[in-house]
């Protein structure tokens, strides 16, 4: 009951220092994004790269990898207020001491994922609206996509929480992203599906592919808008991403436990 207040209390605190700036996220991420991409990645570039034939299924795929690049950039900046708060302000050092470890640490994690999940279940529904039936739905389903984006968004908050328990200071974030995040993205299937990956001849290319979480995540999704074989099965890209959901948990709980030396 205790940490349950905790919880409620912490959660609280972190709704009060993000309202602010709720109206800019709702602008970008609901409105500006999906029209960016839908437009450029959903019509321009696959007219422009493959003509009129095809060009619906690619601009799909190239739209679907651009969830995974909107929401490593919309992990990253909570995680940087996480992080101003470990070392700068204190504050995260406080609420351990006021509250539990356990508390401070679930009541962001917990709060981060809801904040982000919400944030990016627009997507696709707007990408839709803005472009029309130049994104390919026929065959999805909505209420498992929404789903899905909750279990990335957890997925992808919790490794946040390794790669900024690893991480020092402030000087250290451009560093957290060029060598902890960019590198999962550009071998995810972003741009390219896996399998066109996996035949470019790279020697060890497909051992990367096979032990790179975010590989799954795109795999899913072009699994939900296309169910090809050609991708991998939905349930196991489901299986994975819950499975290294819970390995970022436990090593994020432990990696930032470690650098505040909290008992």
């Amino acid at each position: 009951m205790v940490f349950l207040m905790q919880m409620y209390l912490l959660l609280c605190r972190h709704w009060f220092m993000i309202k602010d700036s709720l109206v800019d996220s709702v602008i970008n991420y609901v409105f500006v994004w999906p029209f960016l991409w839908g437009i450029s990645n959903g019509t321009f570039l696959p007219a422009a790269s493959f003509g009129s034939q095809g060009a619906i299924a690619k601009g799909t795929e190239l739209v679907l990898g651009m969830l995974l690049l909107q929401l490593m950039v919309g992990t990253f900046m909570p995680l940087v207020l996480l992080l101003g708060e470990r070392e700068e302000s204190g504050i995260l050092r406080y609420h351990v001491m006021a509250t539990s470890y356990a508390a401070a640490f679930f009541s962001r994690l917990f709060f981060f994922t809801l904040y982000t999940a919400l944030m990016m279940m627009p997507f696709f529904p707007m990408v839709k609206l803005f472009i029309g039936s130049n994104l390919y739905t026929d065959q999805l389903n909505w209420f498992a996509l929404e789903g899905f984006v909750f279990l990335a968004s957890a997925m992808a908050i919790s490794y946040g929480f390794c790669v900024f328990g690893l991480i020092r200071t402030m000087h250290d974030i451009e560093y957290a992203w060029s060598y902890g995040i960019e590198p999962f993205l550009w071998l995810s299937g972003m741009w390219v599906p896996v399998y066109a990956i996996a035949k470019c001849g790279v020697p060890g290319i497909n051992w990367v592919l096979l032990c790179n979480p975010f590989a799954y995540m795109t795999e899913a999704l072009r699994q939900l808008f296309f169910h090809e074989v050609c991708f991998a099965p939905f349930s196991q890209c489901m299986a994975v991403m819950v499975s290294s959901t819970l390995f970022f948990i436990l090593a994020g709980y432990w990696l930032l436990k470690r650098r505040l030396k909290a008992v």
